[in-house]
């Protein structure tokens, strides 16, 4: 049996011995050889650490041992709780022709013998919720301070307190300490400690955590300002981003996945517009608190009040499975707040499709008699025409592609809303747009229903006073391997603004 076989096997009985409620509240989300490699191989290409002490905090089965092992390295050390792991990690590095210093331990309590040269590692994922572990982990990193503590934020700060001054961490880890906003403390204190060698997105590589989306992180114990920090995505690296900036946008979080036209292409949209939060309420849907109680599955009775949900929003439309309010009284105060007012109601979970033109933002228009619960955001004004015109606005291909370059959160949270660029040339004029949105709501058919959001993404680019080459980089980034079926439609629709000519083909 080979060092892969072996550690899949006891990880697959691990997994199975847990259950999936038990490797979610141990946070154990097991790496794949290929990606252990991976990780190894930008550590040692990025961070300028060769050879010496490697050690793996959160050795499991062994995969990062058996990929340095492979490597090259051989003074291998690794902690880890679980002794059943441990021994298959020795016996995996043995297959290899290798050993390991392995000690059953906590590596964010144990005192090690001496500094490590490199780290590597997937640690613990998950929120902290045992009141006297985060205790302990507040004392310990007080830059964690500030709302739910991820375990793996626990262990970016640690691995730099177990390698030597001038030596690396290279971890794998979700991406989402990078720009959420209760994180700007735990950006702040890496950046004093270690430069950032690399950041590379490596997507979903979890069969057993299909949200998760995942980066190799690369740090040098060494504060500087100086280094630009390699980016890639997918195998293709993106533009670099100096120290400075890091620095700079350290609080309102890192936004570095673009290649050099889609940081172009974030900027002038910014530079054209007002954030969402200025020109309308945005805000979570109702939190019953108690579902079993307050929510009925079915119609409406008398004067009951109909519920919609995040099951209920298809782009421009509802459709709606009957729910109705059961006992409102303890709710009054949220229902009053939606009741009476038209509300564009926003997608709190955005699609796990991996092909690139799946939609992330996806919202319909909401009446007065309803009430959204909190599986949905809410925008609301007292303006109908901009209303439907916010409606269009955040479901074209620009807003798509931006809030994606932004963020991978699988939360559509009002937070990243209220940031999304609203141009100033549409509160001029919202007309032009709300009708398209109209128009879309009642389309008829999936043909009729496509041409008429060329047209609408066509209105906001042109809102955005966008040059050719940045609709190039949204439209490439958006589409994929469709880019060029829909690049010839798009300016066909931007030549024809009126929409002429895309009516008579529909018509033909």
């Amino acid at each position: 049996m080979s060092a892969d076989a072996l550690i899949a096997r006891f990880e697959e009985e691990r997994s199975r011995a847990l259950g999936r409620f038990g490797r979610k509240q141990a946070g154990l989300y097991y790496t794949p050889p290929t990606i252990a490699a991976e990780v190894l191989a930008i550590a040692l290409r990025t961070s300028g650490v060769e050879d010496g002490r490697v050690l793996d905090p959160c050795a499991g089965g062994g995969a990062f041992l058996v990929a340095a092992a492979r490597a090259g390295l051989r003074d291998l050390h690794g902690f880890d709780l679980d002794p059943g792991a441990l021994r298959v990690a020795r016996q995996a590095l043995r297959l290899c022709g290798a050993t390991a210093r392995l000690r059953r331990a906590d590596a964010l309590r144990v005192a090690p013998r001496e500094p490590a040269d490199l780290i590597v590692s997937n640690p613990p994922y998950g929120h902290v919720s045992v009141a006297a572990e985060r205790a302990f982990l507040l004392r310990a990193f007080p830059a964690l301070r500030g709302g739910e503590i991820d375990r793996y934020a626990a262990f970016l700060l640690r691995a730099l307190q177990l390698v030597r001054p001038g030596g690396a961490a290279a971890l794998l880890v979700p991406d989402t300490w990078m720009f959420l906003s209760r994180s700007g403390a735990l950006r702040q204190e890496v950046i004093a400690q270690a430069e950032v060698a690399a950041l590379v997105d490596l997507g979903k590589p979890f069969a057993s955590a299909k949200d998760t989306r995942v980066q190799a992180v690369v740090l040098v114990r060494r504060p500087a300002l100086a280094r630009a920090t390699y980016v890639a995505r997918r195998g293709k690296a993106l533009a670099t981003v100096s120290g400075g900036e890091l620095v700079a946008t350290s609080t309102r979080g890192w936004f570095v996945y673009r290649s050099a036209a889609e940081r172009d292409l974030c900027r002038a949209m910014e530079a054209n517009a007002v954030p969402l939060g200025s020109v309308c309420k945005v805000g979570y849907g109702m939190r019953t608190g108690n579902n079993a109680r307050h929510v009925g599955r079915r119609e409406p009775r008398g004067r009951e009040i109909g519920l919609i949900g995040g099951e209920d929003i298809v782009p421009y439309a509802l459709r709606w499975r009957p729910k109705t309010l059961l006992d409102p009284s303890p709710l009054a105060r949220l229902v009053d707040r939606q009741v009476g007012s038209e509300r564009v109601a926003v997608q709190r979970i955005r699609t796990n499709a991996l092909v690139p033109w799946a939609r992330w933002l996806e919202a319909a228009v909401v009446g007065r008699d309803r009430v959204c619960l909190d599986s949905l955001s809410t925008l609301s004004c007292g303006d109908p025409e901009r209303l439907w015109a916010l409606l269009a606005w955040i479901q074209a291909v620009p807003l798509q592609r931006y809030h994606r370059l932004r963020t991978t959160d699988v939360n559509v949270k009002p937070s990243a809303l209220r940031e999304l660029p609203v141009p100033r040339a549409l509160l001029d004029d919202p007309s032009s747009l709300a009708d398209l949105a109209r128009q879309r709501a009642v389309a008829d058919g999936p043909g009729a229903a496509h041409a008429l959001d060329r047209r609408i993404d066509a209105c906001v680019y042109s809102l955005f006073a966008l040059t050719g080459r940045l609709v190039d980089a949204s439209e490439r980034g958006y589409w994929g391997e469709r880019y060029s079926q829909e690049i010839r439609q798009l300016e066909r629709c931007m030549s024809d603004p009126s929409g002429k000519l895309a009516r008579r083909e529909e018509i033909a």
